[in-house]
């Protein structure tokens, strides 16, 4: 899917798809001035490489479909994830 990117008077980027959600598939989908940075897809906060909010204070949370996880949690889902690709593959 698409996203468009447009930034604001205060300098924050954003990508959204048409349905004017924050979606982008190759970077975060915000990300302001001051070093916050969050990754979306289609309305979801989502990230499968990392957290999907950077905090500009260092601090980090982790989503998956926007359902927020701990850090150990989404690891191991991760993880499974892609030693299920890897056995599925042909």
């Amino acid at each position: 899917m698409k996203s468009k990117m447009s930034i604001n008077n205060n300098g924050d980027i954003k990508w959204k798809n048409y349905k004017g959600q924050f979606h982008r598939e190759d970077g975060p989908a915000f990300e302001d001035k001051g070093g916050y940075k969050s990754w979306w897809i289609n309305g979801k906060k989502h990230r499968e490489d990392g957290p999907a909010i950077e905090w500009s204070n260092g601090d980090k949370e982790w989503f998956i479909s926007g359902i927020q996880k701990s850090e150990v949690v989404y690891k191991k889902k991760m993880r499974s994830r892609k030693l299920n690709q890897l056995l599925h593959q042909k």
